[in-house]
């Protein structure tokens, strides 16, 4: 099978159990969700408490107002309950002003007098749209029937509605919802009075109301109903089937619009308005609660905001009476905010959709800090999640599948970085197993198995460990087998950045091997750098090899081969870099040197005179010549053969400053004093020739670290190379100076001067240059040469300024050495 075609079906592969695995664990994550919503119900009401309470109080309505039995209205009229007139008056003062509807949260279940029954029956009959209390109580006997607690007959006949003021209380003890309809053991069912109220506000007839399986029709208002309470089988204990009948409850969620006292701008005391206090606006075409607040009657719950911090960090611990409770409801029903449930199957959705969303946070979230991101990418969900519920609360007041949402999102988050982590960690065994096995580079112990589950960290730890050990080493021995080549050697990337390079290297380029790290590699060798010679190593694969030279105090010359390095073992993988070799072939090119050179002294040089030592002999042989002539031509072969020594001497001695065979024996030289030494060898030769030596030493002159021998001998060629070529009557100038760091000698002539064409081949062996007021000054061309090579090989240099028919100026400049 083709490497293409097999990556490809492993990369599908890899694509295919990437969605499995992302399938599963966002089934899991939604089920799991929703498992934990079923059976912690109780994290669902608190996430909707949290809702309610995020949401914060609503302003309350303008059409409901609260009649309230406080404790001012205790003081006034006694210890309650009271005496039935009190109630009788308040009913009359309140239907002076006309309300919608008045109901009364408190029970009429007792007889007192009759005069006090008949008179509060009166006055509820009079007023017309009075709405009185029922309770539906327990038996004290675990399994007994529950009964109503119902008005007394003449003021239940009287009431316009008789309501039912029952209250669920969850196991958190929250009344949340309300029952729409309950019934005792006998079947006799009532609605609840917020119900009852709304209804006789609105003028609809008891025919007007409508129960379906989910809705509660009051005229032209819609309840939705909570059905999830199963069904109540009402008369099975009388054993008679017929007598049997089912009860489908509903319930109402309660909108409550804030903590307790949330009306308190709407809630009159009662003594108040029997003492006729509050205007009649103050409940014209209002709903008019009449219920206890004052805490001693008892009669309070715990509502949504009881555990609620406002923004001064303080929890409205305080429970909400009854009356508030109701008034709540009203306004639920008033207002129709009626809060929905979202189907199971949409909250499965709901959750799977959110895990989804978490796995593709965390997937983008990978990368540098990984760790950090994926934190913020599972809170940016969980805070996206609050948000989105929170605008689908208040928008469209449904209850969203907050807690699935939340437990798929943390399930999806664990799941992911568990299977992320599992996979890693099998990866690394494959990874493990196969450096292991790679016998040529590390030479493994023994076999090292891989398979599922993953192996420990502890396993990992200890085999990587292993290999870790076994790698440096191996690692070491090819470092240090790199590093110790005596050629030049330089690693560098594909692109041409040098990853390494040996000591030998940095050497020859003058730097050192950290500082040659990230440099380019043909910039740095080639001058000026080729732009095709990266294509040709790297796209061709051709190797490069040509001969390089640094420009130091001495050139020196390097042969360059450069290849690259490829993956495959013929040279037909991927290129992973480029290996540089410099090898030193400046001896041979000082060997080729020295060749040219003797040749050139040999065919050139000593052809002239021995020529002429040749011919002066032949003549002196073949033929008589007269005494004075003979001894003439016996002085121009002694001087033809003292030149001829003095040309290989200076040859010679070039040569063995060249090779390095001179030792230089360095000592403290006053210079002014070996300057003043050779000129006083040299006056008497330039007095012959008319020439005035004159001499500028500067004062306190430093000494300088020098070989005496050849520094005397570089500056006694210049000093005499300046009398040969000037002219009679003019003067040699020799100055002498010096700093902390380098000490100079001028040799200033007024000579014929140098033309600049010459002045750059003026220190090449045997050039002289062709001037014919030197003609007859004779010469070897090697002096300057001489001066050059003790000049370098003490560190320094020698240089020339010359203007034609003015002068020439050479100097020589020396470091002083160390310790001087």
């Amino acid at each position: 099978m083709p490497v293409s075609q097999k990556s490809n079906m492993l990369k599908n592969s890899g694509k295919h159990g990437k969605v499995a695995w992302t399938l599963a664990i966002v089934l899991v994550s939604a089920s799991f969700g929703m498992l934990v919503d079923s059976r912690a119900p109780g994290i669902a009401r608190y996430a909707r408490d949290w809702l309610i309470q995020a949401r914060g109080p609503l302003p309350p309505p303008d059409d409901i107002a609260i009649v309230a039995i406080d404790e001012p209205s205790i003081a006034r009229f006694g210890r309650f309950p009271w005496s039935r007139q009190v109630m009788t008056r308040t009913i009359d003062a309140l239907a002076a002003t006309q309300p919608k509807a008045i109901a009364i949260d408190v029970l009429f279940t007792d007889p007192t007098t009759q005069e006090d029954d008949d008179a509060l029956a009166s006055s509820i009959g009079r007023a017309g749209n009075v709405v009185v209390a029922a309770q539906l109580t327990e038996s004290p006997v675990h399994g007994g029937p529950a009964q109503w607690l119902l008005p007394l007959p003449p003021i239940r006949n009287a009431a316009a509605a008789v309501g039912h003021v029952n209250v669920q209380t969850e196991a958190d003890g929250v009344a949340r919802q309300m029952e729409i309809r309950a019934a005792d053991d006998s079947g006799q069912t009532i609605r609840a009075m917020a119900v009852e109220t709304v209804r006789i506000g609105d003028g609809t007839p008891e025919q007007g109301v409508t129960n379906t399986h989910r809705t509660l029709l009051v005229g032209a208002r819609s309840i939705p109903l909570d059905v999830s309470p199963a069904p109540v089988v009402i008369g099975r204990a009388q054993g008679d089937r017929d007598s049997t009948q089912v009860l489908r409850g509903g319930r109402m969620t309660i909108d409550y619009i804030g903590p307790a006292g949330s009306f308190g701008p709407d809630t009159y005391s009662l003594a108040d308005v029997v003492q006729g206090s509050e205007p009649a606006s103050k409940f014209r075409g209002k709903y008019v609660l009449i219920g206890a607040t004052a805490a001693s009657l008892g009669d309070r719950v715990s509502s949504p905001f009881v555990h609620q911090t406002d923004e001064h960090a303080d929890q409205h611990g305080s429970l909400m009476p009854g009356v508030e409770v109701l008034a709540n409801a009203v306004n639920t029903i008033l207002r129709s905010r009626f809060y929905s449930e979202t189907s199971g199957w949409s909250a499965l959705f709901w959750a799977a959709l959110i895990a989804l969303a978490t796995l593709g946070l965390l997937e983008a979230a990978q990368g540098g800090a990984e760790f950090l991101k994926q934190l913020a990418a599972l809170a940016g969900a969980a805070l996206a999640i609050l948000v989105a519920s929170y605008f689908i609360f208040t928008r469209w007041l449904v209850f969203p599948p907050l807690v699935p949402g939340m437990v798929a999102c943390a399930s999806a988050g664990i799941l992911a970085l568990l299977h992320r982590l599992l996979a890693a960690s099998s990866r690394l065994d494959a990874n493990l197993v196969q450096l292991a096995a790679s016998a040529d580079l590390l030479a493994p112990a023994g076999p090292i198995a891989s398979g599922w589950p993953p192996h420990g960290l502890e396993w990992k730890a200890r085999t990587l460990g292993e290999l870790n050990a076994r790698l440096l080493e191996r690692s070491k021995f090819v470092d240090f087998a790199l590093r110790s080549v005596e050629d030049g050697l330089l690693i560098a990337s594909p692109e041409g950045r040098i990853t390494f390079a040996n000591r030998s290297a940095a050497a020859i380029v003058d730097s050192t091997p950290s500082a040659l790290v990230g440099q380019n590699l043909l910039l740095r060798l080639l001058d000026p750098p080729d732009a095709g010679t990266l294509s040709r190593l790297v796209v061709d694969r051709a190797r490069v090899e040509r001969e390089i030279t640094f420009r130091d105090v001495r050139p020196q010359h390097y042969m360059l081969r450069m290849a690259a390095v490829t993956g495959g073992e013929n040279g037909d993988g991927p290129v992973l870099g480029i290996v540089a070799s410099l090898s030193d072939v400046t001896r041979q090119h000082e060997l080729q040197q020295t060749k040219n050179d003797v040749i050139s002294l040999v065919s050139h040089e000593m052809r002239t005179p021995l020529t002429a030592i040749q011919g002066m002999t032949e003549l002196l042989a073949d033929y008589e010549v007269d005494p004075a002539r003979r001894r003439e031509m016996h002085l121009a072969i002694n001087d033809e053969v003292k030149r001829l020594a003095r040309m290989i001497t200076e040859y010679l001695d070039i040569t063995r400053l060249e090779s390095g065979a001179t030792e230089v024996r360095l000592s403290p030289v006053r210079v002014e004093n070996l300057v003043e030494r050779i000129l006083l060898l040299l006056d008497p030769v330039a007095a012959r020739r008319e020439i005035r030596l004159v001499r500028n030493f500067a004062e306190d002159l430093p000494p300088v670290l020098a070989d005496p021998d050849l520094l005397s001998r570089a500056v006694e060629n210049l000093v005499s190379n300046a009398i040969k070529y000037s002219p009679a009557k003019t003067e040699v100038t020799v100055s002498a100076g010096g700093d902390s760091s380098v000490v100079w000698i001028d040799v200033a002539d007024q000579g014929y001067g140098i033309s600049e064409t010459h002045r750059a081949r003026i220190f090449e062996k045997f050039f002289r240059v062709p001037r014919v007021e030197d003609a007859g000054v004779p010469g070897t061309g090697l002096g300057l040469a001489l001066v050059r090579e003790i000049a370098e090989l003490h560190g320094g240099s020698v240089t020339v300024k010359s203007e034609v028919n003015a002068g020439s100026t050479f100097s020589l400049r020396l470091p002083r050495g160390e310790g001087q």
